[in-house]
This record gives structure tokens, C-alpha cells and sequence, in this order.
């Protein structure tokens, strides 16, 4: 008899908790939840049994819309209450960007052996390292929801990459653009694929922040709310195999983009609006995606259960998420200092 993981999610904002939208790409059309709460309720191994969150009016919008999927759910404000008093499998950690730390890290201790983590795993290095050591000394499996890792573009175009169909990798260029172009809020989804394609260390960066950010040295956002306290920026990661990296956020920009290219020696792999384009000096080729049951935060979901039960890699795991965050604190302090370069692993303090 399969076993059912007790589910509990903290956060209740719309990455938590909005219904599935139809999926043009998945098998008839059939509902891709883009949720937390809907990617459990496309699961039956998964049950989610409490919420929390401190604004207790989305209580009754979460029963609203899954009252059908999740009866007799339990609410809580105090994440430390529900940890101790609901023996979950698995937490969801939906808050705001600058308040993962201590959940994940309670959530460990408390012997919780599965966690997705939304994206940025958090807003300072040092943090992320905390998650990271209680996660492994307590056996932990945990995932960091940067979505597109469980996207079939993205595999499609890492596949050819690795087949050489453009030759060694030379560079890679990403562009994000539109009101909510945010470094670590979205500019984080841009920066891990650029980080995917790579597939090296971030070895040292530069950038230039946005006008009026000068005295950003370290994240001083609002958890992901408020686009002004997030700067967007332009950047140079210099990884460990010689891959070259641009980037380059503007919130002045519309319609709102998001795109990664993959330069080589042979031709170039564009990565955009789900589509994957190959180019060369003669041909153009657009690469079709196999149909799909899973894909986004339910594949996330799924990959987490079967790597707590049989061990294995995850797509998305947080040393892998630990890179985006030392690129953007390392994009903050060469800002701060001059547009110098920063090398990386930054040291404790940062």
C-alpha cells in the first residue's frame, strides 16, 4: 500500500495557493497546477493537512477554493506550532524572499525529512549555508522551487547543448525585462538558468545596479513585494570553465520578457517563452518537446518523494540554489564598491 506524505505549507500567497490553469503543452490540455497547494492536489501520495500564515483572512480563500480537495484542513499563525503539532513528511515554504531561514531550519530540526523551498533559497549567503547544514545534519531532502529546472524546454535545450549541436559553449546572455524585474524576486528564475546552462561554478562577478540603488551592499528588499526595494541590474558572471555570462534586468521594459542564449562555437540556442530555437550559420531549427504528464512544481513534488524514498540527485537541490544567491549578493557589492570585480565564494558575513 503506497504510503501518504502529510503535507503543511507555510505562506499562503498566490505561488502557494492559485488554482491550475489549463496547459497548452500537457497531455489534452489537461490543468498544469502552478501552485503549491494544486501541485499536492494532482498528487494522491500527497495530502496536505495544515496551512499557515499570519494574515488569517486567506484561511477562508484557501477553503474557498481546495475546501473539495483538502477537507478539515488545519490553520495556524505560528509555523513552530504546526511543525510540533501536525507529524508532517513534507513542508512547503512559501513566504516572503527574506523569511525562509528559520522555518527551513526549525522544520529540520523538528525531523520534517522533505522541504520545497521557494526561490531565492534566501536573501543573504550566510543564510543559505545555515539551511544547508540542517538539512544534512538532519537527513533532510530539500528542493528550491526555481520551476523551470522541472520544465521540458529547458531539458530539451540543455540535451542538445551537451550533444555539441552548437559546439563548446562560449557564452551565455540573459535578459528579463518589465515591471517586476527584480533581482532576487525574478532576476533569481533568470540567473539559475543561466546557471543550468552553464553547468560550472560561478567563479567571480561585476554589475551595475539600476540609478538610485548605490547604497545596496546587501538585500534590502520587503520579502518581494514591493518592485522598489528590489533593484533590477545589468551583471557579468565568469564561471570556472570559461564560460562567460551576461545579464541584464530592466524594469523599464514592455512588454515583460524573459529569454536565455546560448552562444557556442558552431551556433546559438535560444531559450524563450518556452520555445527552443537552434541556429546556425545555415539553418534554423525550432526542437519539438515530448508530451508531458508532470511538469513545474508537481514534478518538483514528485522528484522530492522518490529522492526521500530511494535516495538519488535532485534537479533543483540548495547548493545548487546557494549559486544564484552568491551571484546576486556579489552583483550588490560590486555595485556598492565601484562596479569591481567580486570574487566568489563569498566569505561569512555576506
Amino acid at each position: 500500500m503506497q504510503k501518504t506524505y502529510r503535507v503543511g505549507v507555510v505562506g499562503l500567497s498566490g505561488i502557494a495557493a492559485g488554482r491550475p490553469a489549463p496547459d497548452p503543452d500537457g497531455i489534452l490540455n489537461t490543468p498544469s497546477p502552478t501552485s503549491h497547494l494544486g501541485a499536492y492536489s494532482y498528487l494522491p501520495a500527497t495530502q496536505v493537512v495544515a496551512v499557515c500564515d499570519l494574515k488569517t483572512e486567506l484561511f477562508e480563500r484557501v477553503a474557498q477554493t481546495w475546501g473539495q480537495e483538502f477537507a478539515d484542513l488545519q490553520t495556524y499563525t505560528d509555523y513552530r506550532a504546526m511543525i510540533e503539532q501536525e507529524n508532517l513528511d513534507i513542508l512547503s515554504v512559501c513566504t516572503s524572499d527574506n523569511r525562509h531561514t528559520d522555518i527551513v531550519v526549525t522544520a529540520a530540526n523538528a525531523g520534517i525529512k522533505g522541504i520545497i523551498c521557494e526561490k531565492p533559497l534566501a536573501t543573504s549567503v550566510d543564510e543559505c549555508a545555515r539551511m544547508i547544514e540542517a538539512c544534512q545534519a538532519n537527513a533532510t531532502v530539500m528542493s528550491v522551487d526555481h520551476t523551470n529546472r522541472w520544465r521540458p524546454h529547458y531539458h530539451v535545450a540543455r540535451e542538445a547543448i551537451r550533444n555539441g549541436s552548437i559546439g563548446k559553449v562560449q557564452r551565455i546572455v540573459g535578459h528579463l525585462g518589465g515591471p517586476r524585474a527584480m533581482l532576487f524576486r525574478n532576476g533569481t528564475h533568470l540567473i539559475d538558468g543561466v546557471c543550468f546552462f552553464a553547468e560550472s561554478e560561478p567563479e567571480w562577478v561585476f554589475a551595475e545596479l539600476e540609478p538610485g540603488y548605490d547604497h545596496y551592499d546587501s538585500y534590502q528588499g520587503d520579502g518581494g513585494r514591493d518592485p522598489a526595494t528590489d533593484p533590477a541590474g545589468s551583471g557579468y558572471i565568469h564561471f570556472r570553465n570559461g564560460v562567460r555570462a551576461f545579464i541584464n534586468a530592466t524594469k523599464g521594459q514592455y512588454p515583460a520578457s524573459f529569454g536565455i542564449q546560448v552562444l557556442g562555437e558552431t551556433g546559438l540556442i535560444d531559450v524563450h517563452n518556452s520555445q527552443v530555437v537552434r541556429r546556425d550559420r545555415h539553418t534554423t531549427e525550432r526542437f519539438p518537446f515530448p508530451f508531458h504528464q508532470r511538469t513545474g512544481i508537481p514534478a518538483c513534488v514528485a522528484e522530492l518523494i522518490e529522492v526521500m524514498e530511494n535516495g538519488g540527485e535532485l534537479l533543483s537541490p540548495a547548493q545548487e540554489a546557494k549559486k544564484t544567491v552568491e551571484v546576486l549578493v556579489g552583483f550588490l557589492q560590486s555595485h556598492a564598491r565601484g562596479n569591481v570585480r567580486v570574487d566568489l565564494p563569498l566569505p561569512p558575513g555576506h
